[in-house]
């Protein structure tokens, strides 16, 4: 008895728990092997969303205390308050993971005179309206102790011959996140997680786009290489 009361007491201080989230596609990239394949990339550009906090002062009025309660009386008192700023800036993360890639293969990045272009454009977020349905249900329905979360994104995927322009393979993809957690302190707990905020979502459907489409690309790419 003692150790389920120690359970639960430990449980409620514990913060957020994911219920379920998405799983992350397996990918696999291919090598160029002995090849030089000199490769461009364009595109990946993304957005995100952080909060920078702005610290200051404000004066309220608010009951003080005396010695004694009933000598209290309502006076000026300063406080300190947190403004979160929202700052959105571009990104340069997915480019820079598809750069990795392709290094990491062995493809030749580091050149003025590339043979190929890789582009991927991304475009989202895209939520339905019975998806908001669901968000707005588990946190009603949950007594404010839970979050649901989901987006989709898409990205389509190019990839030219530099020398004469020409398209030589694309490919479109749509990705789909979605998780659930869960705290026993309502609104504080969920609060506790950043598993269904909108800038965490965004950087899980992105990168997977990436992997997606740079292993399809490393695919095409170390077959004409040969």
């Amino acid at each position: 008895m003692k150790k389920t009361i120690m359970t639960l007491s430990m449980l409620a201080f514990a913060g957020c728990f994911t219920i379920f989230e998405s799983d992350y596609p397996a990918v696999e990239m291919a090598a160029a092997g002995n090849a030089d394949v000199k490769v461009q990339l364009s595109g990946f550009e993304a957005a995100v969303t952080t909060y920078e906090v702005i610290y200051g002062y404000e004066t309220a009025y608010r009951y003080h205390y005396g010695y004694r309660r009933h000598y209290g009386y309502w006076g000026p008192s300063t406080v300190m308050t947190e403004t979160y700023v929202p700052q959105t800036r571009a990104t340069s993360a997915f480019i820079d993971r598809a750069t990795e890639i392709l290094e990491l293969n062995g493809f030749n990045t580091k050149t003025d005179k590339p043979e190929y272009r890789v582009e991927v454009k991304f475009d989202g977020p895209f939520v339905s309206d019975g998806e908001r349905a669901a968000e707005a249900a588990w946190t009603i329905f949950s007594l404010l102790t839970a979050d649901y979360g989901v987006n989709t994104w898409t990205a389509k995927l190019k990839v030219y011959e530099v020398a004469t322009g020409k398209l030589l393979m694309h490919c479109d993809y749509s990705e789909r996140y979605s998780a659930l957690v869960w705290g026993p302190i309502p609104l504080f707990s969920p609060a506790g997680s950043d598993k269904t905020s909108v800038s965490s979502m965004q950087r899980w459907c992105l990168m997977a786009l990436t992997d997606r489409a740079m292993a399809d690309a490393t695919a095409f790419l170390s077959s004409v290489g040969k």
